[in-house]
């Protein structure tokens, strides 16, 4: 594929005349990307789109092979994600002030799987309970990644352990192993490992990921991706140059995405906007999506155009406030909502349909 600046120069070839603006959109690894243009690429595109970014690449990959040593060490079975699916939105759902069957904002919910799981009795593995190995299994997914005693990546937030459209949990294939082989946590995990660490190879990362994992050390690794981190990472919060030069920048992240972690994204721009000030907003903002999973999909309003909105910041200096968005149940609207620009949320304005976007407004939480 031709670089921006080369695919211009051949539309002005043949056209005549280049293009007057230049947008880019992606997901997860094209959602990277797109962080990656705004910050070392700022003159190339005029709006970019970056949708459920692995921006933290190097520590992404770490923490999942740290949470897949304490998930081989304390399997949890795919048979109990529907009862912790039920325990986390029970406790979780209206804490927004509204039972929706949505997670507003995983961050409000206090739940510790030790603390507010039933456990079974010493022993015993009842289909209606939780043994204490399967607690630690949870605890340590949604507990802060610890290495050298600080943090090093953020917890899991819950949301993602209940079904989407296909009936399955959004765990299904990503924390948990599917049908068709190991998930996503697994085989990135232990290909980073094996393959991408600095100073890997042939040999020297057990072949089989399981024993790979029981020989991983969270103290160990995070000081030798310091290099590889400043290569492949996209997380740069001087964003000066991108917006010197007029550029826009829209993200959005679904909340119950069980397969890069959202608060990554959150996070991100929290601290774009202590570097950059309060006016962040004039060319950056973030839309979280309660519910939704890996860029579409899940419980959520997850069918969304966010072009649209993006093309009229770029050439009407019309920022978005919210954007409109459904959720498609077998090719039907069922639901709409407002997604909100971060920190404000949707609101139920407390009268008429809780489908209906219309019923809800933009406020701060």
């Amino acid at each position: 594929m031709l670089p921006p600046k080369r695919r211009k120069l051949l539309a002005r070839a043949y056209y005549g005349a280049g293009p007057t603006k230049s947008y880019y959109e992606g997901c997860s690894q094209g959602g990277r990307q797109g962080l990656t243009l705004a910050q070392r690429f700022p003159s190339d595109f005029d709006g970019i789109v970056a949708g459920s970014p692995g921006l933290y690449q190097t520590a992404t990959h770490l923490s999942r092979a740290y949470w897949m040593q304490g998930m081989n060490a304390n399997p949890f079975p795919a048979a109990k994600l529907g009862l912790l699916a039920r325990h986390v939105y029970e406790q979780c759902d209206a804490k927004d002030g509204l039972k929706d069957g949505l997670i507003d904002d995983p961050r409000r919910c206090d739940f510790k799987p030790a603390r507010d799981l039933p456990y079974c009795a010493a022993g015993t593995d009842q289909a209606d309970c939780f043994t204490a190995d399967q607690i630690k299994a949870l605890d340590r997914i949604y507990g802060d990644v610890i290495s050298q005693g600080k943090r090093f990546f953020p917890g899991w937030p819950v949301g993602a352990e209940i079904a989407g459209p296909n009936g399955q949990s959004g765990w299904i294939g990503q924390e948990i192993n599917g049908p068709n082989g190991p998930g996503a946590w697994t085989s990135y995990g232990h290909n980073f490992l094996r393959f991408v660490l600095p100073g890997a190879k042939a040999g020297a990362v057990d072949s089989d990921p399981v024993r790979a994992f029981q020989q991983f050390d969270i103290d160990k690794y995070p000081a030798q991706v310091e290099e590889l981190r400043q290569i492949i990472d996209a997380t740069d919060t001087d964003l000066s140059p991108f917006r010197r030069r007029g550029g826009k920048l829209l993200m959005y992240f679904g909340w119950a995405d069980p397969q890069l972690n959202p608060r990554m994204g959150v996070e991100y721009f929290e601290q774009v906007v202590g570097k950059m000030g309060d006016s962040t907003g004039d060319f950056f903002r973030l839309f979280m999506v309660p519910g939704m999973f890996h860029c579409g999909g899940g419980v959520g309003t997850s069918v969304f155009d966010v072009a649209t909105p993006l093309v009229k910041w770029v050439e009407a200096g019309k920022a978005p406030e919210r954007i409109e968005a459904s959720r498609v149940v077998a090719g039907q609207v069922v639901r709409t909502r407002p997604l909100c620009s971060y920190p404000e949320v949707a609101r139920y304005k407390g009268s008429g349909s809780i489908d209906e976007s219309a019923n809800f407004s933009c406020v701060k939480p």
